[in-house]
């Protein structure tokens, strides 16, 4: 079977390139045989992938549309999309919905380009009148102050959905998302695939002295960090003033936020007097990434509002067997018990996450169970192997039609009020439907 794959890749910067480039095609090329379409402009760096796929620019698609079985599309929140989005609109294929909302993106190429009516239009197709309104006024009132608050609250996915032949989400929350926009849509959950690297076995007591000495960090302890941008949504206020009542007990605790800082996080560090205890490091190569990584003791991912994205660096963090605190929204709700700790996003957020730092800076045992089974269950269940074969079994499902019909059976028993608990009726069933199809 032979697939048209359209992707960003690196260069680009983003970390769907990193997903295929890394997680995917290495895999799933030996179910599947896969041609990458790339951008414009855009000279691919991964000498692996270039020397292993056939690449070629998606305008050169259209020529060359019969000999693929299918389409293979990666959509996400940002301007490197839109290539891909416009393929997908006129050539339906199989969507890879890394972002449950679409907001930014479809914000970058009509707002930003001075075509408001193409932003409300959009509204519109997904929304009806009511959102052609919401849209007009929005943009009248203020642009970016009451657009952004609209970002989380309507996702703008439904012409994406219409389009596609299926749609392939990592989270169950953006399962739900979809079926919101479009309940007849040919959906399902497939957890994005994490490659655990080598470079995440450096735990040997004299290598952590050696890399604390690098930062200057000598007798600092606990080390707390947080990796990626630095945005608001991920709570950097309510972590730092949590962390300040912290050093009280912990006087030599040290915080790193190892990342781009997209907020004027320094001002925050300033005004709660943590100059001393916090490091905001900027932009970090990925060997110092994986330094600051090795000397963390237990780390914080806190998000909300949530776009019900799969965090990658979450992910790196459990691979690396570091507990993590998150935030209990969203796919990171879904993460097992066992394998981090989930702070509720309410009136209690900041005691609540005191006191889990408080919990594993006392607690040795803890932390290694947590990181041990973090590195378990993102071993098995986000293994690339088992998930190029999931990727597979859906995409040939969906071209001989199987999804189809489960997918209109499954509509059929939810609406005669059959639920997942049913066990026996589903069973029977399911057994029945292999047979036919």
């Amino acid at each position: 079977m032979r697939v048209a794959y359209f992707t960003p890749i690196s260069p680009q910067k983003t970390g769907i390139s990193d997903y295929s480039e890394k997680e995917v095609l290495p895999y799933l090329n030996k179910y599947i045989d896969l041609d990458i379409f790339i951008d414009e402009n855009v000279t691919p760096q991964n000498t692996y992938i270039f020397n292993n796929f056939n690449i070629y620019l998606y305008k050169n698609f259209l020529k060359t549309k019969a000999e693929y079985k299918t389409i293979i599309y990666n959509m996400g929140n940002n301007s490197y999309h839109k290539f891909i989005y416009d393929s997908l609109i006129v050539n339906p294929g199989i969507t890879i919905l890394h972002d449950i909302y679409l907001h930014g993106f479809l914000g970058h190429f009509t707002l930003l380009k001075g075509d408001g009516e193409r932003y409300i239009e959009e509204f519109e197709y997904c929304y009806g009148e009511l959102g052609r309104e919401t849209a007009s006024k929005a943009i009248k009132a203020d642009i970016w102050t009451k657009i952004h608050g609209l970002e989380y609250r309507y996702p703008l996915i439904k012409r994406v959905i219409d389009n596609s032949l299926g749609v392939v989400c990592h989270s169950n929350y953006g399962v739900n998302k979809v079926l919101d926009e479009c309940d007849s849509a040919i959906v399902v959950k497939i957890n994005q695939p994490f490659n655990i690297s080598n470079n995440f076995q450096y735990n040997e007591y004299a290598f952590i002295q050696k890399i604390k000495k690098k930062f200057k960090l000598e007798g600092r302890w606990p080390i707390m960090a947080s990796f990626g941008f630095i945005f608001p949504h991920k709570r950097f206020d309510v972590i730092l003033r949590s962390f300040k009542i912290f050093l009280t007990q912990y006087p030599n605790a040290v915080f790193l936020l190892v990342g781009r800082d997209s907020m004027g996080v320094s001002r925050l560090i300033s005004n709660l007097e943590l100059q001393d205890s916090v490091i905001a490091t900027g932009y970090a190569a990925h060997k110092d990434v994986l330094d600051y990584l090795a000397i963390s003791d237990f780390c914080i991912n806190l998000r909300y509002p949530t776009a019900g994205e799969t965090s990658r660096s979450v992910l790196q963090l459990m691979a690396a067997e570091k507990p993590v605190i998150v935030s209990n929204v969203g796919w990171f709700s879904e993460i097992p018990d066992k394998c981090c700790l989930k702070v509720d996003v309410d009136s209690y957020e900041e005691d609540v996450l005191l006191e889990y730092m408080r919990l594993l800076a006392s607690d040795e045992r803890l932390r290694k169970q947590i990181g041990k089974n973090a590195r378990e269950y993102v071993q098995e269940e986000h293994d690339p192997q088992k998930i190029a074969r999931e990727f597979y079994i859906f995409i040939k499902n969906v071209l001989d039609g199987r999804e189809y019909i489960l997918n209109k059976v499954s509509k059929e028993l939810a609406d005669m009020g059959v639920k997942e608990e049913d066990t026996e009726i589903i069973s029977h069933l399911s057994k029945r439907i292999s047979n036919i199809i």
